[in-house]
């Protein structure tokens, strides 16, 4: 089928009958956004918060169509709808409506300009402008590219949102431009997008859900391209993605200014990417990404990634010289969640870095000081991911989190990564993996011990993001432990064991433990309690103990 830009994609036509999305018509399309152009006009500045895929590419038509300013929010979080509402913007998603009969619509200016955001490094989101002519020209490019690849009827599912520039090209904008079918509903989980999969169909996902990939059956229609961006795919996932899919994953590299510039097939170990179709690509003199393209304002951006340029054309990223992460393929801002923290009254001063995982460290204020002395560590770190939770998404949330009295300074009060990361490094190989004692009591049978669950613990890793519980088979062993340090049972490990658990246990929390010992039985019997209140209980089998 013929590629028509956007700003000409009602001028121009396709036949009435040619599929959009989900069985609706080019025709019943036109109309939608026709009517919906009509309602809006007047509007000066559009928020497009549409979710649905179809209705955001009737919500997007229709304000451009209005000639209504259009903003793409980076998220639909309430704190940042707020914020840039706050100019006069209204949100358009919830009250699109269908339209009535099919009516002409004129072709659209390609310098109408289309506004976005990204994670800056001055510690506000970064407004970027950009135009329709811009994203014509990229879904052009990629299709130019990946036209081939994936067939000219191939439906293209998402698991990605279209709030930014790569879920906005390869979900919307370029199915449109190039005439393929679209999903509207947007995969969260594998197991409803593989079920909604198409034989020979697009899938454009990130590497957030292909690493997620252990366990899943393949799909019984398997697509014909899977595209993945927003950061490297690993070399074991891009492995197993390609097992599951029937097909080598095609990773695209872009960014909010320059939308798509780059594209790599990993049917090889790490290739090269090359540049997309009138895209040029060079180096800056201090070794960044410089990328000339008629999709990129100014025809020029110098980036923030060190590269490598090869004779063929082909580059490779050496890293990033900002302060801009990548966390599960979302930009995260440092500076930006660094303000956001100053910005509560229960935070002095803060600096946010990128290990593992997302870590702060914290000074508390006199007002938080006295939080965090009342409820502990690992709750006033719940508090303040609550509080950020507000205009961040859950990428931009630390996981590790240390309160000191001040955060240390090098020569001439710069601060230095190196002094905030050894915060973290100086716990890393100490983190308890017991909790302490704080009493001890004999009883007839066994002992009683009071214990203190820090909010450190070992076993809290990965168990669970947002609400970290203590593992049942950490209390396990822990009733081991202490039967052998005051019983002197001697168990190796807990073998033979019954247990049920009545209500969860949480860290920075004291809980009593109860041990008896039953010789004849040959069972060891647990309780765990905080206060009067069960929390689990159990029995263990002790080999080598007389009946």
């Amino acid at each position: 089928m013929t590629a028509i830009p956007l700003s000409r994609l009602f001028a121009v036509g396709r036949p009435d009958d040619t599929p959009v999305a989900d069985g609706v018509t080019f025709a019943r399309f036109r109309a939608d956004v026709a009517a919906n152009a009509a309602r809006l006009k007047g509007c000066r500045r559009g928020l497009l918060v549409a979710a649905d895929g179809y209705w955001g590419a009737v919500g997007l038509l229709a304000l451009l169509h209005a000639g209504a300013e259009v903003a793409i929010p980076p998220n639909a979080q309430p704190g940042t709808l707020a914020a840039l509402a706050g100019d006069g913007a209204v949100p358009v998603g919830d009250d699109l409506r269908p339209g009535g009969e099919a009516t002409a619509l004129d072709a659209l200016d390609p310098a109408t300009p289309l506004t976005f955001f990204t994670s800056g490094s001055t510690g506000e989101p970064k407004r970027v402008v950009r135009t329709l002519g811009m994203l014509e020209a990229e879904a052009l490019a990629t299709e130019a590219v990946l036209g081939p690849l994936a067939g000219p009827a191939a439906r293209v599912h998402a698991t990605v949102p279209h709030q930014h520039v790569y879920g906005l090209n390869f979900r919307l904008a370029w199915p449109l431009v190039s005439g393929r079918p679209f999903a509207a509903a947007m995969h969260e989980l594998w197991e409803t997008a593989l079920a909604a999969l198409d034989a020979g169909c697009v899938l454009v996902t990130s590497p957030a859900h292909l690493t997620r990939l252990a366990g899943i059956a393949p799909p019984p229609r398997r697509p014909a391209l899977v595209l993945s961006a927003g950061a490297p795919l690993s070399e074991a996932a891009a492995r197993e993605a390609a097992a599951l899919f029937g097909t080598p994953v095609t990773e695209i590299f872009g960014s909010t200014e320059t939308g798509a510039i780059a594209h790599r097939r990993r049917d090889a170990a790490d290739p090269p990417w090359r540049p997309l179709p009138g895209t040029v690509i060079d180096r800056s003199p201090d070794g960044r990404l410089r990328v000339r393209a008629a999709h990129v304002e100014g025809g020029e951006h110098v980036g923030s990634d060190l590269v490598t340029v090869e004779e063929d054309g082909g580059f490779r990223f050496l890293g990033r010289a900002d302060r801009v992460a990548k966390v599960e393929g979302k930009r995260v801002s440092l500076p930006e969640v660094e303000a956001h923290l100053r910005r509560s009254p229960l935070v002095a001063d803060a600096a946010v870095l990128m290990r593992e995982q997302l870590c702060a460290a914290v000074v508390p204020s006199a007002e938080g000081a006295a939080r965090l002395s009342a409820i502990g560590a690992f709750r006033f770190g719940r508090l303040l991911r609550r509080e950020l939770s507000a205009t961040q998404e859950p990428a931009g949330l630390p996981r590790r989190w240390r309160f000191v009295p001040r955060l240390p300074d090098g020569a001439l009060g710069k601060r230095r990564h190196a002094d905030i990361a050894a915060l973290f490094e100086e716990t890393a190989v100490t983190r308890p993996t017991a909790p302490d004692v704080r009493a001890v009591r004999p009883l007839a049978d066994g002992v009683e011990l009071d214990l203190f669950i820090p909010g450190d613990l070992a076993q809290l890793e990965g168990h669970f993001p947002g609400m970290p519980i203590v593992p049942g088979v950490a209390q396990i062993d822990w009733a081991v432990a202490f039967a052998n340090a005051h019983l002197g049972l001697g168990i190796e490990a807990a073998q033979a064991f019954q247990v049920k658990f009545r209500r969860v246990t949480v860290p920075d929390t004291q809980v009593t433990l109860a041990l008896r010992h039953n010789p004849a039985r040959r069972r060891l019997s647990f309780e765990y309690r905080c206060g009067d209140e069960p929390l689990s209980s159990g029995s263990i089998g002790v080999e080598g103990t007389a009946p």
